[in-house]
């Protein structure tokens, strides 16, 4: 008599650390779903699709909604300045041309009236609305103690704006520019600024060689920080938004970290295969709040360690667990030789900045479509079955919704096998099962099965999970 396991629930497990090991109801990959609004149903997620058209023409380091109702986004080596209207219409609003240093746009940020963006050796800022628009803007308002083309991040504090540069934390207060406000080690450079409680969190990377680095905690306006806490990675990239609490991705290797403001605590890692040349990175703004869970966006940074593009770590609520899920894809479908750039919500809606560097460099920014969701799948950890013997397994899909044009894809990996191979499928309407033709996969001694929900415009699919027969 064969045994039924039922997989469901997957909102409770989320992404697996392997394909071989994962906490209970987590599946080896979960892409493009939504397991979180409907807690127990599995649905298509909102796909993204490519808004900016042509015009922007290289990497964005940060996507800016300002104000004046317009949602700005900034050229890391170019230091264009391109405008997306409430509307949807894309334009190249200016390029940066400072007096010194490179034009390349590392940081912006909106603060009291002025959009401040930094630049390898200066600080630019335009007023907010003003009749010239940027036209009037000035490229070299103040100018940096150190230069540093890699790292000048912007956060702003207790009505304060800081600005990272080099071992140098630098502020705008009262419009007034200072650019030693704290010195640290000579030692650091500063790569992130975040908060914690009403303190900024600096996140800082010594050199590539160095495994190790420091965030620190200082309130703003004391001669020194308040504590520090070494961190063995090399360098903090990203601090993630998330409510009441403090998240930073760090090094190379998928890692993620919280921070209580005196100590950071790993508390998961990006599933993946990493090595000397296998690495993946967070960049500095590929990081928001949507949809009431921290998300960011890995980038391969040599080689493909894991899967690329928009990871969410959170839960329905309070009562669940915080779990990990590749959210969204980008607009090309690729998830490897990917980089998340930038990210930012803006009401309903999720930007998001790439990179693509398959068969050549692409670049773009992509919206969430709320009118059309993505095919998304998830995948089971090994199942083992009698290495010895080996076993004939079952399968079924059951499911509460199958709109007109919608469909279950069910494919499988028999003993190990390098590709899927896609099984024939029968919709038993009146039970409300999809069931599964699994011949092709005789005396199995180990398999993985793939069950990919695909839409139909803004229709989904809604699954429960896997059924099981061994």
């Amino acid at each position: 008599m064969k045994q039924l396991f039922e997989l469901k629930d997957i909102n409770l497990g989320g992404m697996a650390d392997s394909r071989y090991q994962g906490i209970a109801n987590s599946m080896a990959n979960i892409v493009g779903l939504d397991i979180h609004s409907e807690p127990g149903a599995i649905k298509c997620n909102q796909a993204l699709v490519k808004d900016s058209g042509t015009t922007v023409d290289g990497p964005v380091s940060k996507i800016l909604p300002c104000t004046d109702g317009n949602t700005y986004f900034f050229g890391k080596t170019s230091g264009k300045i391109w405008k997306r209207t409430s509307g949807g219409v894309w334009s190249l609003e200016a390029t940066a041309s400072p007096a010194a240093g490179s034009a390349g746009i590392l940081d912006a940020y909106e603060f009291e009236g002025y959009i401040y963006y930094s630049m390898q050796s200066r600080l630019g800022r335009v007023a907010v609305g003003a009749p010239t628009a940027w036209a009037g803007r000035d490229d070299s308002w103040a100018t940096f103690l150190n230069t540093n083309a890699t790292y000048h991040p912007i956060k702003e504090k207790n009505k304060i704006l800081y600005i990272g540069d080099g071992f140098y934390i630098a502020q705008v207060e009262g419009g007034l520019f200072t650019g030693d406000a704290l010195d640290l080690d000579s030692t650091y450079t500063v790569t992130a600024l975040g908060e914690s409680g009403e303190s900024l969190a600096i996140g800082t990377i010594i050199a590539n060689n160095v495994n190790w680095c420091r965030v620190f905690r200082w309130n703003g306006w004391a001669i020194s920080w308040t504590v520090d806490d070494q961190v063995p990675e090399v360098g903090i990239r990203a601090f993630i938004p998330a409510d009441n609490l403090t998240l930073f991705a760090a090094g190379t290797k998928g890692n993620v970290y919280s921070y209580d403001g005196n100590y950071g605590q790993h508390v998961k890692r990006i599933p993946g295969i990493y090595t000397s040349t296998n690495k993946a990175v967070v960049a500095l703004n590929a990081v928001a709040h949507f949809d009431r869970r921290p998300m960011f966006g890995i980038s391969y940074d040599s080689g493909n360690p894991c899967l690329q593009g928009v990871y969410s770590f959170g839960g329905y609520s309070n009562n669940y667990p915080n779990v990990l899920v590749l959210d969204y894809v980008i607009s090309t479908g690729h998830t490897a030789n990917v980089k998340i750039l930038s990210m930012e919500a803006s009401g309903d809606l999720l930007f998001v900045a790439w990179q693509d560097d398959n068969g050549g460099t692409t670049y773009g920014v992509d919206v969430l479509d709320l009118s059309n969701k993505a095919t998304g799948y998830f995948e089971t950890r090994i199942i083992n079955t009698d290495r010895l013997n080996g076993k004939q397994i079952g399968l079924a899909v059951p499911y509460r919704e199958l709109p007109t044009g919608t469909s279950v894809v069910v494919k499988a990996k028999n003993n190990y096998a390098t590709s899927w191979t896609t099984l024939t499928t029968v919709v038993d309407a009146e039970h409300m099962i999809i069931n599964v033709d699994t011949t092709d996969l005789p005396d199995s001694q180990a398999f993985e099965v793939r069950v990919e929900l695909v839409p139909s415009s803004n229709d989904t699919p809604v699954v429960e999970g896997l059924v099981i027969a061994i």
